[in-house]
């Protein structure tokens, strides 16, 4: 079975991509696959803290699972849509549900264990 046009424009790649309120469906919600979104802002010193971590997991799981990141400074509807309260928060998502959360810097590993992607 072939991918959607979703599906192509999602591939996974090995770095996190940053996707607005304006292509988060088409991106995200519509891309066939779970994928890994990070809500952020580059003022927030946790969300500096995390980069290395997001830019090493959307590597490590390059070709499974999309990393994707939402600046909640520029892009209000999509944070709004999640409750997200606190950042940066993770979800892993498929098809707009979310399938697990977590909030707050961490190491990679806890990360992963949080969001059900192993340890």
């Amino acid at each position: 079975m072939g991918k959607t046009a979703a599906q192509a424009k999602m591939p996974a790649p090995a770095i996190p991509v940053e996707v607005t309120d304006e292509s988060f469906d088409n991106l995200v919600i519509r891309s066939g696959m779970p994928v890994l979104l990070e809500f952020y802002s580059p003022e927030c010193m946790h969300c500096q803290k995390m980069a290395k971590v997001v830019v090493a997991l959307a590597s490590e799981l390059s070709g499974k699972v999309p990393v994707v990141r939402v600046n909640v400074l520029e892009n209000a509807l999509t944070p709004e849509r999640y409750e997200v309260g606190a950042i940066p928060a993770f979800f892993l998502i498929n098809g707009g549900l979310v399938l697990h959360k977590a909030v707050g810097a961490m190491s990679k590993g806890r990360l992963k264990k949080e969001l059900g992607l192993g340890a």
